[in-house]
């Protein structure tokens, strides 16, 4: 049996997760009560956590006074269509990086690692002159192509050491029964980095979910534009009001929850076992 001094070191050492716990989730809990207040409660004082008389009124002003379902359907095309680009196109070239051997492999896996170390910013520029001359601005497959060009080199950096970590003798084994490289890598590879390709998956959706810059340069009318560009412009139109404010927000930031929920087992389970090869 444990000692009373041992359980109270332990219970200690949850202290500051508990904390720190709570601290982050705090704001979102928060702006969560405060969608539901009616506007005699937004500048009450003193104060109150939770709405005396809960209304859904915030989140029938959001939606009635700003296209917020044509951006919620945009940013969902966007993020599916670049999220699939890049775990297919970022899988391939980690299958590829990782169990198959070619001249300048390594130099390579360092020019597409490297991409992620170049800030947005500075990209915002090249990619509005490029997708100018394609003539693809004001277009949601100007904001796709900027988005998975970003993202493969995310998948590529989870998935390569996945694939590596695989034995040999499974991918021979189903070549010698006849399945070509390709099959093999979508019918037997794949299915063995579910872990990976999740926590690829969730790193990817975030990103792109709450991307703003390149999304604010390549569009320039609602119909158009995603989440947090028309987040931005809806709070700056409707400075004050808290309520509309935070029913706003909660309804950006819910799918990311959604998501990150459904896959969690799957997230977590991936980046130990990325951590770990």
């Amino acid at each position: 049996m444990k000692s009373p001094t041992k359980k109270l070191f332990k219970s200690l050492l949850y202290l500051p997760v508990i904390i720190w716990a709570l601290i982050s989730i705090a704001p979102l809990l928060w702006i969560a009560a405060l969608s539901f207040k009616p506007s005699a409660e937004w500048n009450a004082f003193p104060p109150t956590f939770l709405p005396q008389a809960p209304t859904l009124s915030n989140y029938v002003s959001a939606f009635m006074n700003s296209p917020m379902l044509t951006y919620l359907f945009n940013s969902l095309v966007v993020t599916m269509v670049s999220l699939f680009l890049s775990l297919l196109l970022g899988s391939l070239a980690g299958y590829a990086l990782g169990r198959m051997k070619f001249p300048f492999k390594d130099t390579i896996y360092i020019s597409l690692f490297s991409v992620k170390m170049i800030p947005a910013l500075l990209t915002v520029i090249p990619l509005y002159v490029m997708m100018y001359q394609l003539h693809l601005l004001n277009t949601l497959w100007a904001i796709i192509l900027a988005y998975t060009a970003m993202g493969i080199p995310m998948v590529l950096f989870v998935m390569k050491d996945f694939f590596a970590g695989i034995s040999k003798d499974i991918e021979e084994a189903a070549m010698l029964d006849g399945c070509s490289r390709l099959r093999s890598f979508f019918f037997i590879m794949l299915p063995l980095v579910r872990p990976g390709l999740a926590a690829a998956a969730i790193m990817v959706f975030v990103r792109t979910w709450n991307e703003y810059m390149i999304a604010l340069t390549l569009t320039s009318s609602d119909q158009v534009r995603t989440v947090p560009v028309g987040l931005r412009n809806a709070l700056g139109q409707r400075m004050g009001e808290l309520g509309p404010m935070g029913a706003y927000t909660l309804i950006a930031i819910i799918p990311i929850i959604i998501l990150f929920l459904m896959f969690q087992r799957h997230f977590v389970s991936g980046l130990s076992q990325g951590a770990s090869k």
